[in-house]
């Protein structure tokens, strides 16, 4: 079984591209391909992913939103992992709040979810850039 039928059999189709276009994933929209672009949905899959990769002696490369990185016209070699745990939780701890969010949280919506709790120290992320075209 090749590498790409273990990955889709594994993590399914859905999240496995072969050759994937960097420039549909970061902000600048250039870059070429990934060979290998997951994305990653849960903690299972991305355990799966690393111990995939070892076994099979493949660079991983790990992406978050996209923004402010270049890829070079060469593309990247081995798997490319987005990261898409979207979780976000908070509790209470007696006098202490603990949120707890994924990697996949976008900055925009943590700072808004915090501000909406009156939770302090998170204002700075709300501007960061997200995917956006540039204009002069």
């Amino acid at each position: 079984m090749n590498i790409e039928t273990k990955l889709k059999e594994n993590l399914g189709d859905e999240n496995v591209y072969i050759n994937e276009p960097m420039s549909k994933h970061t902000s600048f929209k250039i870059g070429g391909n990934a060979e290998y672009f997951i994305k990653i949905q849960n903690i299972d899959s991305l355990r799966y992913v690393l111990k995939f990769s070892k076994e099979n002696d493949l660079p991983v490369f790990i992406l978050g939103n996209g923004s402010n990185i270049l890829v070079s016209d060469k593309g990247i070699k081995g798997l490319v992992c987005q990261i898409q745990i979207d979780k976000f939780e908070v509790k209470e701890k007696e006098e202490d709040m603990l949120v707890t969010m994924g990697a996949g949280c976008k900055n925009a919506f943590i700072a808004q979810k915090l501000a909406n709790l009156e939770i302090e120290g998170f204002e700075f992320a709300s501007g960061i850039p997200r995917k956006h075209r540039w204009s002069n």
